[in-house]
C-alpha cells in the first residue's frame, strides 16, 4: 500500500541483491523461525476472497490505535500516551521503546497513524543492510472466540532487516510497522520520503491471540482467518539506485507464511499474485491501485491462535487485515421450555421459561431474523400475558419486539448482531389461568385425591426461517368454585358541585395492603375492581377498609373516617361462590366540604374609585336572621390552605380597595359590616346579609328583600360596597372670613361632642 501518503504512489523496481547481501540474508534467515517447507498449503481459488473469510475467532472491532498499546521499559503503555492536544492537526511526541525503536503519532498519514520507526545506523543505510532486534505492540479487545471469550492480539516483531540502494537520499527515519485510522495495522517499508529515500524491509513477526487483559493464549483449537491485502509492489531500485519495475525479484513485496498456519489458503480465482515455496510465499505480480482488499492482491490465510509471518517490500506496505467472520450462522440447540408441570388455580398466573443458547457470531454475519413464538392454550388469558427476555441474567427485553395477537405471543429480535442476540436467552412468559374458560372438555387427571384439568403448551425458536420446537409442558388447574364481589362507596360534597374523578379512595385488606385505588364519578359513586374468591375462601369472612385519600386540595375539608366492610363467602354450588358484603350503618358515605371564599371591593360612591383602609367584620348569623349581639365573628382565614385564621374576622382593604375572607361554610348565613370607614368618608353602618348555599353559591339580600348571587371575580364571589364622602366646608374670601371659619369649626366640634355622648357602642348598632 503506497502512494497514499503525501498523495503519491511510488513506482519502480529493484534488481537482484548482490551475492554478499544474499549470504548475509541467508545467515539471518537461519536464525529466524524456519518456513513450513515440509507442508504444501492447499490453494482454494474463489470468486470473492472476502466472502471466504471464516474461522471461529470473530473480529468485532477493526484494530486501531484507540485501544492499542506498545511495550516499553518492561510494561505495556497505551498509544494514547503519544497523543497531542489535537490529533487531527498535530503530530505527537516520539517515545523510545527500546532496541533503537521509537513510536509517535503522525496526524497527516493515512488519516492519522501511529508509527514505529528508527534512525538508520550511523545516519545511513547501505545496500548490504542492517538487522535489528524488534519490538512489540498490542491490539486490545478486537473480538471474541465462538465461546464468547474476548481476545487481544500481541504482535512481536522478532527481527527487522533493512537496506537501501546506492545513490539515494539517506532517509531521516523508516518504519516497518504502522497502524492507521484508514487502513488499520500495516507491515511497512516506508521512510520520510518514499521516492528519494526509498528503504527496503524484511521483517519477521509472531502474532499471538490472548485472552483480553492477559498474556494467556486462547485455546489452540481456535482458527483465525487473517487477510493480507495489497501485495502489489515490485522492487523499486537496482543496486546503483536506478528506479525500475521488476516483478521477478524475490525481494519485491511479498508475504511468507512461516509457521502456525493451517493447510488451506484462499486466493482470488483470477489472482495476480505469484505463489511459490510450497504455497507459503505470495509475492506481487501486478500493481493494484485499490485501497481495499481485492481478488488481485489479497490472500486469506487460515491460522492457529499463534502464527509467524515474514514480510518483504520496498517503499510500500501491506495490510494486515483482521477480518475473520463465519459464513453460515452456526447450528443451535433445541430450545427448552420449563417447568414440565405446574398447578395453577383459576386467576393464578402460570409462568413459562423458554431457554435458548444462541451461538456467538460476528456482526457482519448475524442472522437475518430470530423469532420466538408461543401459542398459549385457550385456558390462559393471553390478553394479560407479559413477556420479559433476559440474556445471561440481564434484562434485554428492549432488544425484542413483543407482539400478542389472540393467543399467540411473538418476540422478534430488533438487532440480531453481536452482543445483542447471542449466548443464553431466557424468554419468561406469564399469563393467568382464565377465570371464565370452560374446562369441562379438557383431559382430567388425578394426583392422589386431587383432581385437575390438564392442558399442554409448547413454544418454538425460528432463525432464518428454520424452526425448532420446545418440549411440551403441562398446566394443571384444580377443579374449584369461583366468585367475586364489587365493593363501593358514596361521595358527597358540601359547598360545591361534585365533579367526575374529583376525590380518590383506597380499598385496603385486613393487613392494610392497598388492593385498589379509584375516584368518584359525577354522581358520587365510587366503584372498586371486583375482588375474586376461590373455593379456599368458602366459609371465611374477609375484612376490608375504605379510606379517602387526602390530596390536601386548598379550601377543602376532608372526611377522615375509615369505612369497614366485611365480606362473607359461601358456596352457591355448580362451581360458583356467593360473596355478601356488610357495610356500616351509613352505607359507606364520605362527605367533604368546600370552604367558600368571599371577596370585598370598597369603592367611593362618588367617582367609583377604590378605597383603602376600610375595615370590615364578618359575623355568623345565630339562626334568627337578625343582626344582633348574639351574632359572633366568623371563623375565617387569610390563606387558601385555611391555616392562618383572621383575628376577629376583621379585614382591612388594601390599596386596590379589596379584601378577602376564606373558609365560609355551606348552608350558613353571615353578616358583613363596615366597622371603620376610610378617612374622609362616612361609615356604611348597614349589615349586609351573606348566604352560602349547600352547593357553595354565595348570595346577598337587598333592603327590599331581593336575593341575588354575588358576581364571581377571579373565581371568588365578590361584593362591592360604596361609602359616601364627607362634604367639604365652604370656602369664602374677603373681610370676616377667618371669623366665619372659626365659628363654623367651633360648631362642628361641638356637634361631634354631642354625637359622641349620645352614640351607642359600635357593637350595639341596629341591635335591640
Amino acid at each position: 500500500m503506497t502512494g497514499l501518503w503525501k498523495g503519491r504512489r511510488p513506482r519502480g523496481t529493484r534488481g537482484r541483491l548482490p551475492g554478499l547481501l544474499l549470504v548475509l540474508l541467508a545467515v539471518a534467515l537461519i536464525l529466524l523461525p524456519g518456513p513450513n517447507t515440509a507442508r504444501a498449503n492447499t490453494l482454494t481459488p474463489v470468486d470473492d476472497v472476502l466472502s471466504a473469510v471464516g474461522g471461529n475467532v470473530y473480529i468485532s472491532r477493526t484494530p486501531n490505535g484507540d485501544t492499542g498499546q506498545f511495550w516499553a521499559d518492561g510494561a505495556w503503555h497505551d498509544f494514547a500516551e503519544l497523543d497531542p492536544a489535537d490529533k487531527n492537526t498535530q503530530d505527537g511526541p516520539s517515545v523510545s521503546i527500546g532496541n533503537g525503536w521509537y513510536i509517535s503519532w503522525d496526524h497527516a498519514k493515512y488519516g492519522g497513524t501511529y508509527l514505529v520507526w528508527r534512525y538508520p545506523d550511523g545516519g545511513q543505510l547501505t545496500y548490504a543492510g542492517s538487522t535489528w532486534p524488534g519490538f512489540k505492540v498490542r491490539l486490545n479487545d478486537i473480538g471474541y472466540t465462538f465461546t464468547g471469550e474476548r481476545i487481544d492480539s500481541i504482535i512481536d516483531f522478532t527481527s527487522v532487516y533493512a537496506w537501501q540502494a546506492n545513490g539515494l537520499t539517506e532517509p531521516g527515519w523508516f518504519t516497518p510497522f504502522e497502524i492507521s485510522r484508514i487502513y488499520g495495522p500495516l507491515a511497512a517499508a516506508e521512510s520520510n520520503d518514499d521516492d528519494a529515500a526509498a528503504v527496503g524491509v524484511d521483517a519477521t513477526f509472531t502474532t499471538t491471540l490472548v485472552k483480553t487483559g492477559t498474556d494467556t493464549p486462547i485455546d489452540p483449537d481456535n482458527r483465525m482467518d487473517i487477510v493480507y491485502w495489497d501485495i502489489d509492489q515490485p522492487v523499486h531500485h537496482t543496486p546503483d539506485g536506478a528506479r525500475t519495475r521488476d516483478f521477478a525479484s524475490e525481494w519485491r513485496e511479498g508475504v511468507h507464511l512461516v509457521s502456525g498456519y493451517k493447510d488451506e489458503v484462499v486466493i482470488g480465482r483470477n489472482t495476480d499474485l505469484i505463489v511459490s515455496d510450497n504455497n507459503t510465499w505470495f509475492r506481487s505480480g501486478v500493481e493494484d491501485p485499490s485501497g481495499t482488499p481485492t481478488n488481485r492482491s489479497t490472500i486469506v490465510a487460515k491460522a492457529s491462535p499463534q502464527y509467524t509471518t515474514q514480510w518483504r517490500g520496498e517503499a510500500c506496505s501491506t495490510g494486515i487485515g483482521y477480518d475473520s467472520k463465519v459464513t453460515i450462522y452456526p447450528e443451535w440447540t433445541d430450545p427448552v421450555k420449563l417447568p414440565p408441570q405446574q398447578i395453577k388455580r383459576r386467576g393464578e398466573t402460570a409462568s413459562f421459561d423458554i431457554t435458548q443458547m444462541f451461538p456467538y457470531v460476528a456482526d457482519s454475519n448475524r442472522a437475518d431474523s430470530i423469532t420466538m413464538t408461543d401459542t398459549l392454550d385457550a385456558a390462559l388469558d393471553a390478553s394479560q400475558a407479559t413477556v420479559t427476555v433476559r440474556k445471561d441474567g440481564v434484562d434485554v427485553t428492549d432488544n425484542w419486539d413483543i407482539q400478542i395477537s389472540g393467543q399467540t405471543i411473538t418476540a422478534t429480535a430488533k438487532n440480531t448482531g453481536h452482543e445483542y442476540a447471542e449466548s443464553e436467552h431466557v424468554f419468561t412468559i406469564t399469563a393467568p389461568v382464565s377465570p371464565t374458560a370452560d374446562l369441562s372438555e379438557y383431559e382430567r387427571g388425578d394426583i392422589g385425591s386431587d383432581r385437575y384439568w390438564t392442558f399442554p403448551n409448547t413454544a418454538a425458536i425460528t432463525i432464518n426461517g428454520v424452526k425448532k420446537k420446545t418440549n411440551s409442558v403441562d398446566v394443571l388447574v384444580p377443579y374449584e368454585a369461583t366468585g367475586s364481589i364489587q365493593i363501593g362507596a358514596t361521595k358527597r360534597l358540601l359547598g360545591g358541585v361534585l365533579a367526575d374523578g374529583q376525590f380518590g379512595f383506597e380499598l385496603r385488606d385486613a393487613d392494610g395492603t392497598v388492593l385498589d385505588t379509584r375516584t368518584n364519578d359525577a354522581d358520587g359513586a365510587v366503584t372498586f375492581t371486583d375482588i375474586e374468591y376461590t373455593q379456599d375462601d368458602i366459609g371465611k369472612t374477609h375484612t376490608y377498609t375504605i379510606v379517602e385519600k387526602n390530596d390536601a386540595a386548598q379550601e377543602y375539608v376532608y372526611d377522615t373516617h375509615a369505612e369497614t366492610v366485611t365480606v362473607t363467602v359461601e358456596d352457591a354450588g355448580k362451581g360458583r361462590l356467593t360473596a355478601t358484603a356488610v357495610y356500616d350503618a351509613d352505607g359507606a358515605v364520605f362527605t367533604n366540604e368546600h370552604k367558600v371564599p368571599l371577596a370585598l371591593i370598597k369603592r367611593s360612591s362618588a367617582g367609583d374609585s377604590t378605597l383603602a383602609d376600610a375595615q370590615f367584620t364578618l359575623y355568623v348569623d345565630d339562626g334568627d336572621g337578625v343582626f344582633d349581639d348574639d351574632d359572633q365573628p366568623a371563623t375565617v382565614y387569610s390563606d387558601p390552605g385555611l391555616h392562618d385564621a383572621i383575628l376577629g374576622a376583621v379585614v382591612t382593604t388594601g390599596a386596590d380597595g379589596q379584601a378577602v375572607w376564606r373558609g365560609l361554610s355551606a348552608n350558613t348565613s353571615y353578616w358583613l359590616r363596615e366597622t371603620r370607614a376610610p378617612a374622609g368618608f362616612n361609615l356604611d353602618s348597614t349589615p349586609h346579609p351573606i348566604t352560602v348555599s349547600e352547593l357553595g353559591e354565595v348570595t346577598t339580600t337587598s333592603a327590599d328583600g331581593q336575593t341575588t348571587a354575588l358576581p364571581v371575580v377571579d373565581g371568588i364571589a365578590t361584593i362591592t360596597i360604596a361609602d359616601d364622602p364627607i362634604p367639604a366646608l365652604p370656602r369664602a374670601a374677603g373681610p370676616g372670613t377667618t371669623r366665619l371659619v372659626f365659628a363654623g369649626a367651633f360648631l362642628l366640634v361641638s356637634g361631634i361632642g354631642v354625637a359622641l355622648l349620645r352614640r351607642r357602642p359600635a357593637g350595639d348598632l341596629n341591635r335591640s
